[in-house]
């Protein structure tokens, strides 16, 4: 069967063709490859250790900060703190030394910023690419042992979200498709809009989430904010119901939608951070001094997926979304 859609494969492909595949079994891994779970966890000695890793292809803007970005909010994710990243660069011919140095600063300002090393990789330059690919590999420490996991969501679980659906996606299209707005938007959303890539870290809600021990953390990349959801439900089995009308979606990200008839829901969300835990008041106080938060849902029994219109009717996803970026850049 040849795969035709760009972008992250379908779950049911990923359990086909990925997940089996997991080498040997070893004992000091405590979670391996799994749907919804992008962390794997290895105990060594008395040490628990998460690794991730994440490639940048939607996106020519801010690579390095995005990249270091996404890497960094699976592992606080897992509940690790972020302690160092290892880089891969493929550039592809007729890059220029400013455009490699330009990556690597970004990369260095945010880890700094997030206190997490650069300490290697590989960096090259080749014709298999048609445009700078940049994949990271993150190292964490899970200090205190608590493992927020997909494993853990339960049916009755509440679904918190900080901030909006769509942040990544909003910056992404706002710095690709700069010029096209030009005659179509005033200069101050289009400003707004490219100043998204500023939302993009969970760093800071993550390290207030965890101290409350929710059975999960989840940042909303691919998919967006319906498909992190479906991913982690399905993981288990489950279900949920949850509301459109309480889902956050900013101004900006708003006008796109309507430019580009887009579901803002479906729309890559690095830096929205979706929560499932049994007791969703404290955590909302205390998130709420940083970022906007709200209960958006909750996880049911029944493996039925519903998203209760702002009109009240309920519409069943049947399966995960595929991303609105790549459509919307495909149709470009």
């Amino acid at each position: 069967m040849v795969i035709e859609k760009v972008g992250k494969i379908s779950p049911s492909a990923l359990e086909r063709l990925v997940f089996p595949f997991q080498g040997k079994n070893r004992e000091e891994v405590i979670w391996g490859a799994q749907l919804g779970r992008d962390c794997g966890v290895v105990q060594l000695g008395r040490e628990l250790i998460s690794l991730t890793c994440d490639p940048i292809t939607g996106s020519s803007f801010h690579l390095g900060l995005l990249a270091t970005q996404v890497v960094v909010n699976d592992l606080i994710c897992s509940g690790a703190e972020p302690v160092a990243l290892l880089v891969t660069l493929i550039f592809p011919p007729g890059i220029t030394e400013n455009e490699i140095e330009t990556i690597m600063r970004e990369i260095d300002e945010a880890g700094k910023e997030l206190g997490v090393s650069i300490i290697g990789g590989h960096t090259e330059i080749s014709e298999a690419v048609n445009r700078s690919i940049i994949h990271c590999t993150g190292l964490g420490w899970i200090k205190d042992g608590y493992l927020p996991d997909v494993s853990k969501i339960e049916a009755g679980d509440y679904i918190v979200m900080t901030k909006g659906a769509g942040i990544e996606g909003t910056a992404i299209l706002f710095s690709e498709k700069e010029k096209e707005w030009q005659n179509l938007l005033d200069e101050e959303t289009i400003n707004k809009g490219k100043e998204f890539w500023k939302m993009m870290s969970v760093f800071q809600e993550g390290k207030i989430a965890l101290p409350f021990h929710p059975h999960a953390l989840h940042d909303a990349t691919e998919g967006g904010v319906l498909g992190a959801i479906w991913e982690a439900c399905m993981s288990r089995g489950l279900g949920f119901e949850i509301e459109e009308g309480k889902i956050k979606v900013y101004p900006e990200t708003r006008v796109l939608a309507q430019l580009l008839d887009l579901d803002p829901l479906k729309l890559i969300s690095s830096g929205t951070l979706i929560i499932f835990t049994p007791q969703p008041l404290p955590l909302l106080q205390a998130l709420r001094e940083i970022v906007p938060a709200e209960v958006i849902g909750r996880v049911v029994k029944d493996p039925i997926k519903v998203l209760i219109r702002q009109n009240g009717e309920k519409e069943e996803i049947k399966e995960c979304p595929q991303d609105e970026l790549w459509r919307v850049l495909q149709s470009a």
